[in-house]
């Protein structure tokens, strides 16, 4: 399947556990796995990048 330029395709290790419980909150709000973690990378990005200052 080919993907935009704008993203890039990568793969990962998780726990087993980690996994299920991906799927099953995925599952809940009737979204994909790879949603729900592309929304907690961008979360994680979002709090750790330091604060611009003006």
């Amino acid at each position: 399947m080919a993907i935009s330029d704008s993203k890039q395709r990568m793969s990962l290790v998780i726990e087993k556990s980690d996994k299920i419980i991906l799927e099953s909150m995925a599952k809940k709000d009737d979204r994909s796995v790879n949603y729900v973690i592309n929304q907690a990378i961008k979360e994680f990005i979002k709090k750790n990048l330091p604060d611009k200052e003006e």
